[in-house]
């Protein structure tokens, strides 16, 4: 069977999937920015409150980096739409959640086993991974509703 996916819509969606990254991840660093205060503080190339060499081609990635990632989420969505137990917002977050499980946890235990880090950032990690995913979920689930 073959499905016809609305690239527009998966674009539109992974970009504003894309801008409320930066207002979690934003909102979440100015909330809980004291986890990179926890020992071991030698491992973080940037911390909350301190200056970075954040030159233009460093936001130009950053930027484009998120953007292409936050479109094939939004891909991914489009494709298992239809595998998708759910409808509208609850079949976004479902994914959300399937995404964190696959995606989120692995690379939490692989930095517990492998990273000298703090219990309690990875906590934090894990959970603000949890909150980003359902949001984008959710946000792809409002913009692409299969089929239009």
């Amino acid at each position: 069977m073959r499905r016809n996916i609305n690239i527009k819509r998966v674009l539109i969606a992974g970009i504003v999937a894309n801008l409320m990254s930066f207002i979690v991840g934003g909102g979440g660093y100015l909330l809980f920015g004291w986890v990179f205060q926890l020992e071991p503080q030698n491992i973080w190339k940037w911390t909350p409150g301190t200056t970075i060499s954040m030159s233009l081609n460093w936001w130009i990635f950053l930027i484009l980096g998120n953007t292409v990632l936050a479109i094939a989420l939004a891909l991914v969505y489009a494709i298992l739409f239809n595998g998708i137990p759910g409808q509208g917002v609850k079949k976004g977050m479902t994914f959300g959640f399937l995404v964190w499980i696959v995606g989120v946890l692995p690379a939490m235990f692989s930095m517990y086993v492998l990273v000298k880090i703090a219990t309690g950032a990875l906590f934090y990690f894990a959970t603000q991974g949890l909150l980003e995913y359902l949001i984008y979920g959710a946000v792809i689930s409002l913009i692409y509703k299969g089929k239009v």
